[in-house]
């Protein structure tokens, strides 16, 4: 069904489904209301071509060289609070402020490409109508096609 497929290919580690699953991308509760099978398929396939600022991760220039990557989750007047790892949310580090040198939001999402290709064709639909119900199962998506002239 859809909701395992939902499981399986990572989607409730971060997102959010009728109130079940994590917080690190936009609740998809409604996705189904707002946007299209070709538009849902599109943000799966090139997570990088729409990047909400609430989701972004931010790159931290540190002042001895290098950068650091992670969610900006908080900050304090002396430290910057950041998740690293999407599927461990709860985790977070603190970054002295003073061994930053500028931050910028990243233009590469959090989410990873490629994570329906073990999928086959029958089982992207059933994920997609999944997504586009609002992860109701009585939703006429789910039902079986009736053919005409038949009973």
């Amino acid at each position: 069904s859809g909701k395992n497929l939902y499981a399986a290919t990572l989607c409730i580690q971060c997102h959010t489904m009728k109130g079940e699953g994590g917080a690190i991308g936009p609740d998809l509760t409604q996705l189904g209301t707002r946007f299209t099978y070709k538009d849902m398929l599109g943000a799966i396939i090139e997570p990088n071509k729409t990047i909400s600022d609430q989701f972004a991760s931010t790159i931290f220039y540190l002042k001895e060289g290098g950068s650091m990557q992670g969610r900006l989750i908080s900050q304090d007047k002396d430290n910057y609070i950041i998740s690293q790892n999407p599927f461990a949310p709860q985790k977070t580090r603190e970054l002295p402020k003073k061994d930053v040198l500028r931050t910028q939001l990243s233009d590469v999402s959090l989410m990873l490409p490629g994570l329906i290709n073990g999928l086959n064709p029958g089982e992207l639909k059933d994920l997609l109508a999944y997504l586009k119900s609002g992860g109701n199962a009585q939703d006429s998506l789910f039902a079986p096609k009736k053919i005409k002239g038949k009973k």
